[in-house]
């Protein structure tokens, strides 16, 4: 066998399984068709997360008291740092493949059998095979016009109007960033709330932010038909129609499964996903599935783990997967962080009893720990600016199995908004310094 494994897919579940395999002094291949990095570096996570750093800069100094600001905006200027910045983190990922003694080939993979995959006519062969070719937008019938992820956060300016399809969490992400650099932006969602799935008493703080940048909301209401001229026309299914300069598609990802020889394995499926154990193995002995392609969460750092496990399970360190700490992320404005399980043991302590928040001009948000009965950490929600930077905290009391007063008792500096991690943690015991609950 000229590998130990091949990985075909060179995004977060590929490469990193590459890296760790390395790691372990296997010898790995990697086949990409398109760029390394997949969808998270090159078209979604990183590009968006650039685009919403940027709006929520210009709209934190615009909604500052005693600021008057008036800026300009070079998109193309800014696609060429964006760019640059990118193929930074993506040549640096393929280095590090390398650097562990692992093979890059830049071309489409053709799976053969479980041991052989083709690439331009040529057959390379491993112990095992990674499968880890992600996922694609849901594209709908009479919708193919729209534009979907990847073209919105490629654009050389920024439009005067945007019609998003889907109030999930790209379409409230990319809506908001494209509202507060000045477009008009509407947003139809065929569920009765936005952010379908998450808690409403979460995403009521959200709502509310969303409304106040002049973002209109169409709930209840789905879209018939998508037609481009020299501009977009929207048909809903009520008759009316809305006009824009650009439309985007964002109703959801589905595993990417064709075109690369997928059914020559005859894997176990689960619906469209690839059906995979506890050591994500599938069904045929030397095969294994890690990220988008193996089954939900689909986020990246759910793909990192998975890689870790495959590749740990490759390697002959029998490891197996556990996501009870698996937090999610929506940057919105305020950005909500989630992990671990929800219990009824909680106290909601308002983001407005934090002095650093106050000093940011925010208030409006909330933190929350769920604990057992014996206050035992078993999950946690944030609605707040930089959630997404103290949820981890949470994830570690829920894998260490610490208790609410653990934290409580951890000192947090001041003045921060971690303190309110602390803060939360003391009101599921009615100790809070700053907050008294009715509770």
């Amino acid at each position: 066998m000229d590998y130990d494994a091949i990985i075909i897919g060179g995004g977060p579940g590929g490469y990193a399984t590459a890296i760790r395999l390395g790691q372990y002094g296997k010898k790995a291949l990697l086949i990409e068709e398109n760029k390394i990095g997949g969808e998270c570096l090159n078209y979604g996570c990183i590009p968006s997360k650039a685009l919403i750093e940027m709006a929520d800069s210009i709209n934190y100094l615009k909604e500052m008291p005693g600021v008057e600001l008036s800026f300009n905006i070079d998109m193309k200027k800014w696609q060429e740092w964006k760019w640059g910045m990118i193929n930074k983190l993506t040549s640096g990922v393929e280095k590090l493949v390398k650097s562990y003694g692992g093979n890059v080939i830049k071309g489409k993979g053709y799976i053969v059998d479980k041991n052989k995959v083709k690439v331009d006519n040529e057959i390379y062969t491993a112990e095992n095979l990674v499968v880890a070719t992600g996922s694609i937008p849901i594209k709908v019938k009479g919708l193919d016009s729209s534009m979907f992820n990847r073209d919105i956060l490629d654009v050389d300016h920024i439009p005067e109007s945007l019609v998003i399809i889907g109030g999930g969490y790209i379409g409230i992400e990319l809506g908001t960033a494209f509202r507060k650099l000045g477009t008009d932006v509407t947003i139809v969602e065929m569920m009765p709330t936005i952010l379908p799935g998450i808690d409403q008493d979460l995403t009521r703080y959200v709502e509310r932010k969303v409304s106040s940048l002049g973002i209109k909301v169409l709930t209840s209401t789905r879209v018939q038909e998508v037609k481009k001229d020299s501009s977009y026309k929207v048909t809903l299914s009520d008759g009316s129609e809305i006009k824009a300069e650009m439309v985007v598609l964002s109703i959801g990802r589905e595993p990417n499964t064709k075109g690369f020889g997928l059914e020559n394995l005859n894997l176990e499926m689960d619906g469209k996903f690839i059906k995979t154990d506890k050591r994500k193995k599938t069904s045929v002995e030397g095969v294994y599935a890690v990220g988008d392609i193996s089954g939900p969460p689909l986020l990246a750092h759910k793909a990192f783990y998975d890689a870790m496990i495959a590749a740990d399970n490759i390697s002959g360190n029998e490891n197996e997967i556990d996501y009870k700490a698996m937090p999610f992320v929506i940057y919105s404005d305020p950005e909500i962080a989630i992990t671990g399980e929800r219990t009824d043991n909680f106290v909601n302590v308002p983001l407005a009893t934090n002095g650093r928040a106050l000093g940011m001009n925010a208030s409006l948000g909330v933190y929350r720990i769920y604990t057992d009965e014996k206050l035992v950490v078993k999950g946690g929600a944030f609605v707040l600016p930089r959630a997404s930077e103290l949820i981890s905290e949470i994830s570690l009391a829920v894998e260490s199995g610490l208790t609410s007063r653990d934290i409580g008792l951890t000192i947090h500096p001041h003045p921060t908004l971690s303190e309110g991690v602390q803060e939360s943690s003391e009101a599921t015991y009615g100790k809070s310094l700053h907050y008294k609950s009715s509770r």
